[in-house]
């Protein structure tokens, strides 16, 4: 039998919590909120129960797939040793390998576009 300590306990819980708010911020289900945020014509959209968290969500959709700041973060990153052992994943996946990555994204980036790009949210 194999005992696992407190840190892997620690951080399971960490990656599960961030697996949740990345599938959140990707459009989960269950949703009764749905934010939108357009950017050169592409609109991204996150959902939530609530209004606030569906922007964020939106935000978080837009600044994977469309942040020109995140973007060059991802093609260094991509390109670095770090990169390279984590097997080259898509700009979604790297948020998962790369902590840098996903504080940018769900932290620096979301709160600018939430406070910048004018996020709508739609709630039923």
């Amino acid at each position: 039998m194999k005992l696992y300590g407190l840190g892997s306990v620690v951080t399971l819980v960490f990656v599960g919590f961030i697996f949740f708010t990345v599938s959140a911020g990707c459009g989960g289900s269950g949703g009764e909120c749905v934010g939108t945020v357009k950017y050169e014509g592409k609109t991204f959209e996150g959902k939530d129960k609530t209004a606030e968290q569906a922007k964020l969500n939106a935000c978080n959709h837009y600044c994977r797939e469309a942040d020109p700041q995140y973007d060059a973060m991802y093609r260094i990153w991509l390109d670095s040793p770090k990169g390279k052992a984590a097997g080259s994943p898509s700009k979604q996946e790297a948020i998962f390998k790369d902590k840098d990555l996903l504080i940018y994204v769900t932290e620096t980036c979301a709160k600018k576009c939430a406070a910048t790009m004018n996020p709508q949210a739609t709630c039923k």
